[in-house]
């Protein structure tokens, strides 16, 4: 087995779950037919559109083994 590690470095990024607009749109519990809605400042990016984004990926390859009949 083989393992391979990627980091993905420090970056600026659109956010998204506002799409880099900086806010959401939200709708009343009551509101069913989502006639009324209402903008909010986006919980993530707190109105700025932009996020931070690092990390790490570890992958871990096989080799393929042929299932018995």
């Amino acid at each position: 087995m083989k393992t391979e590690k990627n980091y993905i470095h420090r970056r600026v990024c659109l956010c998204r779950q506002c799409g880099g607009t900086g806010t959401v749109t939200v709708y009343a519990e009551k509101d069913v037919r989502r006639l009324h809605p209402k903008q909010k400042v986006c919980p993530q990016c707190q109105g700025s559109g932009r996020i931070w984004l690092s990390g790490e990926v570890t992958k871990y390859i096989e080799p393929y083994a042929e299932p018995e009949p």
